[in-house]
């Protein structure tokens, strides 16, 4: 990819001057009136509202394009698209379908688009296809993983028409990043073709698709995301006339959507934190938690395995030197990985948990300079004959520095606009993690009846020379909203015991509400 860590950026920087060169013309976007009755929008409009998304969720939707790029370069990466595009064939919804996007996820590494990014519902993957380059047919199908309930996924199967013809003729990888999840009824909305320069000089197409859906019964089109889409063959520009390159086309379709439980979830803590880290030179015992959350006994035959990938932060001999003793289950190390075989048939019921502990856990690396931690994923897998697809699951774990601990004390104090739902002080110790993960504290709803949720974030300040230093910040944020703007607010981050730091509701002192959380360190 670009040595630019913003893929698209500049993307959507070209995309911009076609749509403006295109107004200038007197060229508009076509047949727009189902979607604007009132009016005829801009190409510069239509633009700027997709790449408002991606600006909110910048850092989600580049790394997920360098995870497509690096995954369909693999020896198996289209190999998987295609074998999810034919578990899509049927009618009816195939399990198969939710087992080979997990796959895909796992062999991808799409880490950091599944690793809960606040102010998304979830993440999908999947396949679409422009079935025609004449007449502008398109159709797709995918998986979408729910952040708010990791016990469920959805599928959704649509088939529509754009505007315009020009588009891709043979089915691509498909990622959606979703703000609600998605339910049968009509989308609709429009398509962007944006062009990325890879390092080898080769110009990767893009289609952007911008996602209104209108549940059955309804008469409104509420946005709820975005989906990006990789042609696996030809991808021809969206065609206003003969002779015109357009930059964004509308489209129509029907969707149909259905909830389907997830076989299993996985759960990894480390004991002495209760948090899914893991310190330099620190050696620790974890404990996994796997869920049967498939609504369903599972019958297991003896000899049924279930493998561990530990993340890539932990060498072989990491690996080699860890250990698990579970009842009924042979322990070895296999290449790399942690084993456990079943010695006789068993059945692991529905809701139930296998708990393990893995002990000795220790990783001889640390995190590049600079950065908080190493993000990584767990992953384990359970294979039975009796299986038509592995059981597989994930849990995000990731090395960090140091486990930083404080005994935090906070308060909140709002005005008479606004209600606290929650407590009103409290204390607690905390443990720091990594990133801007905020922390619920308590909650309030102002009188425009809008929820916020307040709260810290604990992570590391790694601005100061070669330090790691350890950082306290009060949040005052709209809930499950995009961090950007005036949906959040920071107070200033304290790494001195005793030095409060103070979030006040619309940044400023005038409001009179504000969360202070005091930490001190030890």
């Amino acid at each position: 990819m670009s040595e630019n860590n913003h893929v698209l950026d500049q993307a959507f920087k070209d995309a911009l001057a076609r749509a403006a060169h295109l107004d200038k013309l007197g060229i508009p976007p076509a047949d727009t009136g189902d979607l604007f009755p009132d009016r005829t929008p801009t190409n510069t409009e239509l633009v700027k509202a997709s790449a408002a998304f991606y600006h909110k969720h910048q850092a989600v939707m580049d790394k997920a394009v360098q995870d497509v790029v690096d995954f369909l370069d693999s020896p198996d990466g289209v190999a998987y698209v295609k074998a999810l595009e034919g578990s899509f064939e049927s009618a009816a919804p195939n399990p198969l379908s939710a087992e080979l996007a997990t796959e895909i996820l796992h062999n991808g590494e799409f880490d950091l688009a599944t690793a809960h990014p606040q102010g998304l519902r979830g993440f999908g993957i999947g396949v679409s296809a422009g079935v025609s380059a004449v007449v502008g047919l398109l159709a797709g199908a995918d998986v979408v993983f729910d952040f708010k309930d990791e016990a469920q996924v959805h599928g959704r199967v649509w088939k529509g028409a754009s505007a315009k013809g020009g588009l891709s003729v043979s089915a691509g990888l498909e990622l959606s990043f979703w703000v609600n999840k998605p339910v049968t009824g009509a989308i609709a909305g429009w398509l962007l073709d944006l062009y990325i320069q890879t390092k080898y000089i080769i110009v990767l197409f893009v289609r952007f698709m911008y996602v209104n859906q209108r549940p059955e019964g309804t008469t409104e089109l509420d946005f709820s995301g975005v989906s990006l889409q990789f042609p696996l063959g030809i991808g021809l520009p969206i065609r206003h006339s003969k002779g015109t390159d357009g930059v964004v086309a509308v489209y129509a379709a029907s969707q149909t959507a259905y909830d389907k439980p997830r076989r299993a979830t996985l759960d990894v803590i480390n004991k002495a934190t209760g948090l899914g880290t893991i310190a330099v030179k620190e050696t620790a015992t974890l404990e996994v938690t796997l869920k049967n959350t498939s609504g369903n006994d599972v019958p297991l035959s003896s000899g049924a395995t279930m493998t561990i990938n530990m993340p890539s932060y932990f060498t072989d001999a990491d690996v080699s030197a860890m250990s698990i003793n579970y009842p009924g289950w042979t322990f070895a190390d296999d290449d790399g990985n942690l084993t456990l075989t079943l010695s006789k048939n068993s059945t692991w019921t529905s809701n139930s948990t296998l708990d393990l502990v893995i002990t000795n856990v220790k990783s001889s690396n640390q995190p590049p300079a600079g950065q908080q931690a190493q993000p990584g994923k767990i992953r384990v897998g359970l294979n039975d004959i009796s299986f038509t697809a592995p059981i597989g699951t994930s849990a995000d774990f990731s090395l960090v520095w140091a486990n930083s601990q404080a005994k935090l004390a906070w308060v909140a104090k709002v005005a008479d606009n606004i209600k606290l739902t929650g407590d009103g002080d409290g204390s607690l110790t905390a443990y720091a993690q990594p990133g801007n993960q905020v922390i619920p504290l308590t909650t309030a709803v102002d009188s425009a009846g809008v929820n916020w949720t307040l709260g810290y974030i604990f992570n590391y300040n790694t601005n100061v020379g070669d330090q790691v230093i350890p950082q306290v910040t009060a949040v005052w944020w709209k809930t499950d909203a995009p961090k950007v703007g005036n949906n959040i607010f920071y107070g200033t981050a304290v790494d001195v015991s005793g030095q409060p730091s103070i979030a006040w509701n619309g940044g400023s002192q005038q409001s009179g509400s504000s969360i202070t959380v005091t930490p001190t360190f030890g």
